[in-house]
């Protein structure tokens, strides 16, 4: 990542943020998905060819050659950090 002033830095994360609370909002009111998917995921999952290029094409201005292949594999990285916490809480409060 580049190094920036923490100012810049919380301003562009706010932006990011908003950015994936704008994809998983469309992917839910638009096109009938889960809040917890990007629309970019779920074009690389069910393989929507004409939404993958759009997007990926709208990407590559940012230099992501697959944004939506991306987008899809840190969203699982995601999911399976989440899961990793959770067995490791389980654990403590179980004793197991």
């Amino acid at each position: 990542m580049i190094r920036m002033p923490r100012p810049l830095y919380i301003a562009w994360r706010v932006v990011e943020s908003l950015g994936q609370v704008g994809t998983r909002f469309i992917n839910a009111a638009v096109f009938g998905g889960s809040t917890r998917q990007s629309t970019s995921a779920r074009a690389h999952i069910e393989q929507w060819p004409k939404g993958r290029n759009r997007i990926n094409s709208f990407f590559r201005i940012f230099g992501q050659a697959d944004h939506c292949a991306a987008s899809w594999a840190s969203e699982v990285n995601d999911a399976r950090k989440t899961l990793a916490i959770n067995d490791a809480r389980n654990k403590n409060v179980t004793g197991i």
